[in-house]
């Protein structure tokens, strides 16, 4: 299910920014050039609960977009499992 999330939220922000369509998602695995985040346990609707996102969005690159994304899901999986 989240996977079907994720997905969608990334179809909404690349149609708000298409400087993010480069960055895909296929079986909850987002990519960007030659790098990929597992978002098993990421849900991406939870980057816009902790801070104003949607404010810097409009004029980011997806290298920026996907570093926060790589960030927010490393954090989530390391206090998940207590390892960095």
């Amino acid at each position: 299910m989240i996977g079907k999330i994720n997905a969608i939220v990334l179809e909404a922000i690349q149609k708000f920014n298409p400087n993010i369509n480069s960055i895909h998602i296929n079986n909850n695995i987002l990519s960007l050039n030659n790098e990929n985040i597992d978002l098993e346990n990421f849900n991406l609707e939870s980057l816009f609960e902790s801070y104003q996102l949607k404010k810097d969005l409009q004029n980011m690159d997806a290298e920026t977009f996907f570093n926060i994304i790589k960030l927010n899901a490393i954090t989530i999986l390391s206090n998940e499992t207590g390892e960095i």
